[in-house]
């Protein structure tokens, strides 16, 4: 068991990995900035590693899921964010 959540977890990583590689042709590293850790690519993975363990118990799967699911959620922030926006400016 614990090293199927390894295999599975590191696969999930190294996709969400592959995915901010592709995207941005850079890793970012975590520092902290006016009092706030911000965790670059390192959140990512983790996000990344913990989906591709939840997902299905393939390494290909959770490799995929990895790199799609950082994608998804980055998605989704982004839509929050807009949408806060136009609520505040209709206001």
């Amino acid at each position: 068991m614990p090293d199927t959540f390894l295999y599975l977890f590191g696969a999930g990583l190294a996709g969400a990995l592959i995915k901010d590689i592709t995207q941005d042709n850079v890793l970012t590293l975590p520092k902290i900035t006016e009092g706030k850790i911000i965790l670059g690519s390192l959140g990512g993975a983790i996000v990344g590693g913990f989906v591709g363990y939840l997902v299905d118990h393939s390494v290909i799967t959770a490799f995929m899921s990895g790199y799609a699911g950082t994608a998804m959620l980055t998605s989704l922030i982004t839509q929050n964010k807009s949408r806060r926006k136009d609520d505040v400016s209709t206001q």
